[in-house]
């Protein structure tokens, strides 16, 4: 009986090795990098000298977190037979009025790529993340006063994931220096907000943040040089954020990690992080309480909805989302593409629920 079993637990092993095998050689057949190393880059410099002609129309008191925007989740995404959605060129949904862009990263040796899944969701409209990246560029150098973009930045690391990176431990600080490279080899450094302008003098960006909310709610509202910019400085600018709400890997890296420190700011779902600034939630939210407290610590509020989730977005909508991130790009027959269209029917910049001043007005000229 036992040398039955220890003969079953050979072959299942042995298939188990067999298949791994499969899947491995698979993956190196399917997901190359070699085309990326001919997409043409054209580095784009951030002009501080041009002033936009709509800066003067705009308030010069009021900052980021007073604005809703609407964002994509996997921006790049095209539909399959599992999952459904698609979004159209990155350019074209800048011009629809996205200003939040998310791009999966999976992590390769020479050049980065985009897409969902291994094997199963796969299907993207821009495979090499240089590629992605030149779309962004072009959209922004024909507008270049444009309302600041957040570039959300999500590393695929779970085995089902992407396979080598889940083998090999996941995110590392060297994974965000890569991807930070490659970021500018395409846009110059000032074309970014960073984390440093947003801390300022104060000890961490989540006290930066919670101190000039505390100075709006006294009635001040002038920039103090810490905490959100003001959007008449913001024009034209990307603010590229490392999007870690599922894995928590900044807790680990954030200390050690140059890169992480000075160059992303990390969206996740802790509000007392000394890093806190953008925070998460999605469909599950139970506690809408705590909504109000991220709003009152001045942290901006990401609400991720997918393209089901109508009840969500009218329950929540009222305690200040600052960034709906959903895939309904353009409405279509759902509840919640229908309820989003009519929100910003106006503008996809609208002044916040809860976190604007009475002073906000959403009909300025944002592009």
């Amino acid at each position: 009986m036992f040398v039955l079993l220890a003969r079953i637990c050979q072959y299942v092993l042995l298939l188990t090795g067999i298949l791994f095998l499969i899947w491995l050689s698979t993956i190196e057949i399917l997901y190359q990098n070699k085309e990326c190393f001919s997409v043409n880059i054209q580095k784009s410099i951030y002009e501080n000298e041009n002033i936009s002609p709509n800066a003067s129309m705009i308030d010069s008191r009021l900052k980021l977190n007073h604005f809703t925007i609407l964002g994509t989740h996997n921006s790049y995404h095209r539909a399959n037979l599992i999952y459904k959605y698609e979004h159209q060129q990155l350019d074209k949904q800048l011009s629809f009025g996205i200003r939040q862009i998310e791009l999966d990263i999976h992590l390769m040796k020479n050049n980065l790529v985009i897409y969902h899944l291994q094997l199963f969701d796969d299907k993207t409209n821009c495979y090499c993340f240089k590629d992605c990246l030149m779309k962004i560029v072009k959209w922004t150098e024909e507008n270049r006063f444009h309302y600041p973009i957040y570039l959300f930045i999500e590393i695929k690391q779970m085995f089902y994931e992407d396979l080598m990176t889940g083998l090999t431990g996941g995110v590392k600080c060297e994974h965000l220096q890569q991807i930070k490279e490659e970021i500018l080899d395409v846009f110059s450094l000032d074309t970014f907000i960073l984390p440093q302008q947003i801390q300022g003098n104060q000890t961490s960006i989540r006290l930066a943040l919670k101190k000039q909310r505390q100075n709006e709610f006294e009635g001040s509202y002038t920039y103090q040089n810490y905490g959100w910019p003001p959007v008449y400085q913001s024009l034209g600018k990307l603010i590229p954020v490392f999007l870690d709400d599922v894995h928590n890997r900044a807790v680990h890296l954030y200390s050690t990690c140059d890169s992480l420190q000075n160059f992303f700011l990390i969206a996740q779902t802790n509000l007392n992080l000394p890093y806190s600034s953008i925070i998460c939630f999605s469909s599950s939210i139970k506690d809408t309480e705590i909504l109000v407290n991220i709003a009152m610590n001045g942290q901006i509020i990401r609400l991720f909805l997918g393209y089901e989730n109508d009840k969500i977005y009218q329950t929540t909508k009222q305690y200040g989302i600052h960034i709906i991130s959903s895939d309904c790009e353009q409405c279509n027959d759902r509840p919640l593409c229908q309820a989003l269209a009519n929100h910003f029917q106006d503008s996809t910049i609208l002044c916040n629920h809860y976190s604007a001043p009475p002073f906000c007005n959403s009909s300025l000229p944002f592009l």
